[in-house]
């Protein structure tokens, strides 16, 4: 597992997303793995994100290395400014495996108070991400912010097959959806009200992956 992810959200030019797939091809990804660190994942952003925003993450070994290397490596002709947060990865993502399957992906953060975070992992863990992977969705992972605030600040990531897919899994209704596992449905949304109580506030956009990076 790598100690740390870079998640970066920069404005690019207008237009010039599949120029920023070819810079971090040829230049930023070069450059990014001579310093230490690897390419994890590039997203165009669709809903609750700017028009022009795109999200990069990168892994790096430790925050020295980060600190030291994360500016000067992403040189770039079409990113006009970004603003990066160093995120400490859970139980997800295992390994630094980039994300690979197309479809809509959920970055999704939660505040919350720092000595609720241990159950607020267990809950995600064993009651909401059971039933949300057996009905098609691929939990990505679970990062907490590096940081420093009153608040531990975390970031889920799920991938869906569709924005419709997306509303389907609110976990609003106490009809089980058509087609769902019963016991994990009642399971998922017992843990989500409670995961909900521990959550102070939160927000959720979604972008889709831009791949090969």
């Amino acid at each position: 597992m790598s100690d740390l992810y870079e998640y970066r959200i920069a404005r690019i030019r207008r237009g010039a997303r599949r120029e920023l797939q070819q810079e971090l091809t040829d230049q930023i990804a070069p450059r990014t793995a001579a310093a230490g660190g690897s390419m994890y994942a590039l997203f165009a952003g669709m809903i609750g994100f700017a028009t022009d925003d795109a999200v990069l993450m990168r892994t790096w070994p430790d925050d020295e290395t980060l600190a030291a290397s994360a500016d000067k490596t992403l040189s770039s002709s079409v990113i006009i400014e970004s603003s990066a947060e160093r995120l400490i990865p859970s139980m997800r993502p295992i390994d630094a495996t980039p994300p690979r399957l197309p479809g809509v992906y959920a970055h999704r953060w939660f505040w919350l108070q720092p000595q609720d975070w241990l159950e607020f992992q267990r809950l995600s863990e064993d009651g909401v991400w059971p039933y949300f992977e057996s009905d098609g969705c691929r939990i990505i992972g679970l990062w907490r912010s590096a940081e420093p605030g009153p608040l531990a600040k975390a970031l889920l990531i799920t991938r869906y097959p569709s924005v419709a897919h997306w509303e389907r899994t609110r976990l609003q209704s106490p009809d089980v959806p058509d087609g769902a596992d019963e016991h994990l449905y009642h399971a998922a949304r017992d843990a989500g009200r409670r995961r909900a109580e521990l959550t102070e506030r939160s927000i959720a956009r979604l972008a889709r992956l831009l791949s090969p990076i």
